[in-house]
């Protein structure tokens, strides 16, 4: 088994009793992602975060993975990646600012705004709508 999965039936709390199509859909969902880089230590972290109380509810999120980021560069590189994002900065002026921009604190106060939060599979943000304030024994500080 992959690194994550045994963790996957741990983390879906099912109160229902799916039916077998369900099982199906969620079985064609992963199997999308089993390939991809590092996609399933993300799911994985997004079951720890959301913490679904259906299997149908942990599909979606399967299906929705495209709206997580798992954080794997720390604060530094996470203040970098946030400035690369920001119009009209290309590679070569956030290298400039580098010695002048403390990109680890940049990093560290993005990650509050943005509301990352820590998962047990590392940190995870959330793109639309960001993780929600009462979160907060779990946010990044």
């Amino acid at each position: 088994m992959g690194l994550g999965l045994p963790y996957i039936g741990e983390l879906i709390r099912d109160t229902d009793c799916p039916a077998v199509e369900e099982y199906n859909d969620f079985a064609e969902a992963l199997e999308d992602i089993w390939q991809q880089d590092g996609m399933l230590l993300t799911y994985v972290a997004v079951l720890d975060a959301e913490r679904p109380d259906t299997l149908r509810g942990a599909c979606e999120l399967l299906r929705n993975l495209d709206n997580y980021q798992r954080i794997v560069e720390g604060a530094y590189g996470y203040g970098q990646q946030r400035l690369q994002e920001t119009p009209g900065l290309d590679d070569e002026a956030i290298y400039e600012l580098d010695g002048y921009m403390d990109f680890e604190q940049y990093g560290r106060d993005c990650m509050k705004n943005d509301g990352v939060t820590k998962t047990e599979f590392g940190l995870l943000r959330r793109s639309d709508p960001p993780f929600p304030e009462q979160r907060q024994g779990q946010r990044m500080m």
